[in-house]
């Protein structure tokens, strides 16, 4: 029996709910070599919606590839053009002998190391300089090269890209990419990540290389009638059920998040020998919550008591943060602590503005934190 319900890796084929005007806004733009970065919080289907609109795109286009990068795990410029080096040989060469054979066509003033990598014939590259330092131009150039000389669009995604400005090198780095990128006419590029407020800071600051580099998608939520829609059919195909009104409240108490939508959605799917109850979905809730409650624990631990107070306020509806009975009864500090607060809050992805309120970017968060702190 196939998984119902998918969360904690990407959601593919029948898993995969709605974004049709997502993806074909993506395609509109990446097929028209306009570069493209995706902001959303945490969870909300990003990767899964640029690997669905690529597999599209390379369905209905021959001469387009697409590769991908994963900068989450990376640490350094090194690994960076590693990763960079071996995704785009890869997406081009079909066998090892093909990638070593561009590598020594293309790379000419590096030494390369080959790895085999997973099931399939896909090449990990340990680039090494000779006697010059690397050409970093010439490598993140490589794109373009083999897109001109092979007739090819090629479209660079890279996940967590973000994590780039961790890097001790990122200063230097960040003027060299965007200075490289924006003069390729054949080779596109989709950046995307978890950190809102830090790809808002690389892309949108007027101070920053990577300012207006492309148009940037600001993902939404999925409607709920979509996801009602899928999770009524999967349990009706697992021979089992649940009413609209209660797949509907799933959908209302996870805010239509579409991680934890999976999630409870599964959790309920378990639990249920024929038919989804409120008993049962109320009970699972609980079992969500304390299977979450780890993360949620070490989140918290690094905020200040300062900080835990604004979230109780904040989780009790409060908004006028600054007003004297409020900061009295919850304890918020003086306001020059209460504007530090917000704004690490908000760094932090914890808490968001929504028009003039204060609200929770994370609703399981918010319902563990009032289960524990309210």
């Amino acid at each position: 029996m196939k998984k119902p319900f998918v969360y904690g890796e990407l959601a593919e084929n029948e898993n995969f709910i709605d974004r049709i005007e997502d993806r074909q806004q993506l395609k509109t733009f990446l097929c028209n070599g306009v570069n493209v970065t995706i902001i959303s919080p945490r969870r909300w289907g990003k990767s899964s919606l640029v690997k669905a609109t690529m597999k599209e795109i390379e369905a209905e286009h021959s001469d387009t590839v697409a590769c991908f990068i994963d900068a989450f795990r990376l640490n350094s410029e090194k690994e960076f053009y590693n990763a960079f080096a071996s995704a785009v040989v890869n997406s081009v060469a079909t066998t090892l002998d093909k990638g070593m054979e561009l590598v020594r066509s293309y790379l000419k003033n590096l030494s390369a190391k080959f790895k085999l990598k997973g099931p399939f014939i896909e090449v990990e590259l340990d680039l090494q300089q000779k006697e010059s330092p690397m050409n970093v131009e010439e490598l993140l150039n490589l794109p373009q090269r083999l897109a001109e000389e092979k007739g090819l669009h090629v479209i660079v995604c890279i996940d967590e890209f973000q994590k780039l400005a961790d890097f001790p090198e990122w200063r230097g780095m960040e003027g060299m990419l965007r200075s490289v990128w924006q003069q390729q006419q054949d080779v596109t590029y989709c950046l995307y990540g978890s950190k809102r407020h830090m790809l808002m800071d690389i892309f949108t600051n007027s101070n920053k290389p990577f300012y207006r580099f492309g148009q940037t998608l600001y993902l939404q939520k999925i409607e709920s009638q979509y996801w009602i829609d899928y999770i009524v059919k999967t349990f009706r195909e697992t021979g089992k059920e649940i009413s609209e009104d209660n797949a509907a409240m799933i959908c209302r108490t996870m805010e239509n998040h579409s991680w934890y939508v999976q999630q409870f959605s599964f959790f309920v799917w378990a639990a249920t020998d024929t038919v989804a109850t409120e008993e049962i979905i109320q009970r699972q809730l609980q079992a969500v919550l304390d299977t979450n409650m780890p993360v949620f624990e070490s989140e918290t631990d690094s905020l200040a008591a300062s900080q835990i107070a604004m979230l109780r306020a904040v989780a009790d509806g409060e908004q006028r943060l600054n007003s004297a009975e409020v900061v009295r009864r919850y304890s918020l500090g003086a306001p020059q602590t209460i504007t530090r607060n917000k704004s690490v809050l908000r760094r932090l992805d914890i808490l968001e503005k929504q028009g003039a309120d204060l609200v929770f970017v994370d609703p399981l968060y918010k319902l563990w934190f009032k289960r524990t702190f309210c």
